[in-house]
C-alpha cells in the first residue's frame, strides 16, 4: 500500500516505503531476500539523511536511486506492477526536491509510458527536455508517445530534431519513414525505410515496413527480401538512463534475468560472467547453472559448457533436458559414445521425449548399430508420425541392416509422393550409391533438381550428394562444378568442401582444393582429414611453417587419434629434410 510524501520530513516514504510496507509481490519478496536488503539499505540511507537536514539534490538522489531500483526489480520482473508504482512516486518525490536533474521526470516518463500512459509521459518528457534539450532518447520516446496519441506531426519533428543531432539516427529514420507510409507517401517511406534498415540490419520491424512499401510500389522480388528478415525486433538506441536499471537488483534470481539481457543482446560471454555470479550468490540454483552452459554454448566455449552441465547434473542428475543439451555438445564434439549414453538417460527418464529418442537414433545410425536405431526411429514414429526427416532416416536404417530392397522401395515411393522431400530424395540416392547403383542415383538427383525448386540449404546437400556420384564416376570436371554450386549456397556445410577439395586435388589443382580445405576447417576445426589433406598442400608448396602451426592447432581435435598422429609425424619429418 502506497502513502503520498509529507510536505515536508520523511515520516512516511511514499511507494518507496517503510520496510514492513514494501510494494513488491509476496511471492518475489520470499524468492529474493537481496533485493529486499538493498531496498531496506536505501530507505535507512534516506531516512538518515531526513534526520541530518540534507539538501535537497542529495536527498533527492536518495530517494530518485530507491526508485531506479524497483524500476530495475520491474524491468526483470514484468509481473511486479507494484514496483512500477513505487519507482514513479520515488521519481515524482526527487523530481520535487530537485527540479533541476532531467533524470527524474525522464525516467518517471519511462515508468508512465510502460504502463500506457502516454499522456502523462510525453508531460514528464517534456519536463525532461526542458532541462536538458539535446537528451536524444528523451526526444525519441517523446516522438512515440506523441504518436500514440495521435499527433504524428509532432512526432516528427521530434524525429527531425533527433536526427540534427545524431545524423542517420536509425530509430528516427524508421519513425519518419512508418509515419510516410501512414499517409500514403510511399516513396518518402521506402528512402527512410532503406536508410533505417542499412543502418540497422538487425531490426526486424525495419524490414517488414520496407516489405510493404516495396509492395505498394509492385516490387515483389524486393519485398519478399525483406519479408524474410522480417521480425518483432526494434531499433534499439543508446539510453544508459534506462540501460543501467535491469542492472542494479542484486541477488541470484536477479543476475539470471540480467544474465538473459545480455543473451538478447547476443553478449554471450558477458552472459555466462553474470550466470557465473548467480550461481556464486546462489549454488543450489539450476536455473542459473543450465543458463551458464547454454551461454557457454553460444559464445562458442564447449569446454567450459559440457563443465557446467556436468555440474548442473551432479547437482540434479533427472534433469533430462540437460542430459539431452549436453549430448549434443558431446555429440559436435566427436564424442559419440558419451552423447549416447547422455541421451539413453533422456529416454529412460523421459520416455516421450522425441527430440531424445530421434537424435539417439542419428547416432546410433552413424556408429553402425542400424537394428538399435530403427528401434528408436520406431518409438519417434509412434510419438509422431511425422516427426522431421524421422520416416527417411528410418528408410536409410533398414538399408544399413541389410535390407536395401525394403528401403528403396520405401524412399521411391515418399520421393514420388513428395518430390519436394529433399531429405528423402538424398536418402534414395545414398543407398542406391551404397548398391554400387550409381547412374540410378544420378538420375534420381538430376531428375528432382531439375524438376523442383528446392530451399537453398536442401539444394546443397542434395548438389554435394550429385558431385560425389560424380566424382566416383570420375567425372570431375562436373563434380566441381555441382560442388562449388553447393558451396556458394551454403558456405557453412563442411562435407561439401572438404568433397570439392579432394576432387581439385584429383583435377590437379592444388592452390584451389587447398582453399576449399580452409573452408572446411573454418566450419568444422576438428575435420581431421581436412587438416592433414591442408597441411600436405602446404608442405609440398615449400609452406611448411604454416603447415606445422596447423598440425599444432589440430592436436587439442585428435588427442587420441593414430591416423593423425602417424600422418602428423611424416608431414614433418619431410619438413625437416628440406
Amino acid at each position: 500500500m502506497n502513502r503520498r510524501w509529507s510536505a515536508g520530513a520523511l515520516l512516511g516514504i511514499l511507494g518507496c516505503g517503510a520496510a514492513e510496507r514494501l510494494p513488491l509481490p509476496s511471492s518475489y519478496e520470499a524468492h529474493d531476500p537481496a533485493v529486499r536488503g538493498q531496498i531496506a539499505s536505501l530507505e535507512r540511507r534516506i531516512r538518515a539523511l531526513e534526520d541530518a537536514g540534507a539538501a535537497g539534490p542529495e536527498l533527492a538522489g536518495a530517494v530518485g536511486e530507491l526508485g531506479r531500483l524497483y524500476h530495475g526489480v520491474q524491468l526483470l520482473d514484468s509481473h511486479a506492477f507494484t514496483a512500477l508504482e513505487a519507482a514513479e512516486g520515488c521519481y515524482q518525490e526527487a523530481q520535487r526536491l530537485d527540479p533541476s536533474d532531467h533524470r527524474w521526470p525522464y525516467l518517471r516518463g519511462f515508468a508512465e509510458g510502460t504502463r500506457g500512459d502516454h499522456e502523462a509521459a510525453a508531460v514528464s518528457y517534456r519536463s525532461a527536455l526542458a532541462i536538458e534539450p539535446d537528451l536524444v532518447p528523451a526526444i525519441q520516446r517523446l516522438a512515440q508517445s506523441e504518436v500514440e496519441r495521435g499527433r504524428p506531426d509532432e512526432a516528427a519533428a521530434l524525429w527531425n530534431r533527433a536526427l540534427e543531432l545524431r545524423p542517420g539516427f536509425p530509430p528516427a529514420l524508421y519513425g519518419l519513414g512508418t509515419l510516410a507510409l501512414d499517409r500514403g507517401d510511399t516513396g518518402t517511406a521506402t528512402d527512410y525505410l532503406e536508410r533505417a534498415v542499412a543502418a540497422e540490419p538487425g531490426a526486424g520491424r525495419g524490414h517488414y515496413s520496407l516489405a510493404m512499401a516495396w509492395r505498394r510500389l509492385g516490387d515483389e522480388d524486393r519485398a519478399a527480401q525483406h519479408l524474410a528478415q522480417a521480425s518483432h525486433t526494434d531499433y534499439p538506441f543508446d539510453d544508459p538512463l534506462v540501460g543501467e536499471l535491469a542492472y542494479l537488483p542484486a541477488g541470484s534470481a536477479a543476475l539470471v534475468q540480467q544474465g538473459l539481457i545480455a543473451v538478447q543482446a547476443g553478449e554471450f560471454a558477458a552472459a555466462a560472467t553474470v550466470f557465473g555470479r548467480a550461481i556464486e550468490a546462489d549454488p543450489t540454483s539450476l536455473e542459473a547453472r543450465k543458463h551458464l552452459a547454454l551461454a557457454h554454448v553460444d559464445a562458442g566455449q564447449f569446454e567450459q559448457a559440457e563443465a557446467a552441465y556436468e555440474e548442473l547434473l551432479a547437482l540434479d542428475p533427472n534433469q533430462a533436458s540437460a542430459h539431452f543439451e549436453l549430448a549434443q555438445l558431446l555429440a559436435n564434439r566427436g564424442q559419440a559414445t558419451e552423447a549416447i549414453r547422455h541421451l539413453t538417460r533422456a529416454t529412460e527418464l523421459a520416455p516421450d521425449y522425441k527430440q531424445a529418442h530421434y537424435q539417439l537414433a542419428l547416432l546410433l545410425d552413424r556408429a553402425g548399430r542400424p537394428a538399435e536405431a530403427l528401434q528408436r526411429y520406431d518409438l519417434v514414429l509412434e510419438l509422431d508420425a511425422a516427426y522431421a526427416e524421422a520416416p527417411t532416416r528410418r528408410a536409410a536404417a533398414i538399408a544399413s541392416a541389410g535390407r536395401p530392397a525394403e528401403a528403396l522401395e520405401i524412399l521411391n515411393a515418399r520421393v514420388a509422393a513428395a518430390p519436394s522431400d529433399a531429405a528423402a530424395l538424398q536418402a534414395l540416392s545414398v543407398v542406391l550409391r551404397q548398391q554400387n547403383r550409381l547412374r540410378e542415383a544420378r538420375t534420381a538427383l538430376e531428375r528432382g533438381l531439375r524438376s523442383t525448386q528446392f530451399p537453398g540449404d536442401e539444394e546443397a546437400r542434395l548438389r554435394t550428394e550429385l558431385g560425389g556420384i560424380l566424382a566416383i564416376e570420375r567425372r570431375l570436371t562436373e563434380a566441381a562444378r555441382e560442388l562449388r554450386t553447393a558451396q556458394q549456397l551454403d558456405p557453412t556445410e563442411s562435407q561439401t568442401s572438404f568433397v570439392l577439395g579432394m576432387v581439385l586435388l584429383d583435377l590437379r589443382r592444388p592452390e584451389e582444393a587447398a582453399r576449399a580445405f580452409a573452408a572446411a576447417l573454418a566450419v568444422r576445426p576438428d575435420l581431421t582429414l581436412a587438416r592433414l589433406r591442408l597441411a600436405a598442400i602446404l608442405t609440398q608448396t615449400d609452406r611448411c611453417d604454416e603447415a606445422i602451426t596447423l598440425l599444432d592447432d589440430g592436436r587439442r581435435f585428435a588427442a587420441n587419434d593414430p591416423v593423425f598422429a602417424q600422418a602428423s609425424q611424416q608431414l614433418r619429418a619431410t619438413c625437416a629434410n628440406r
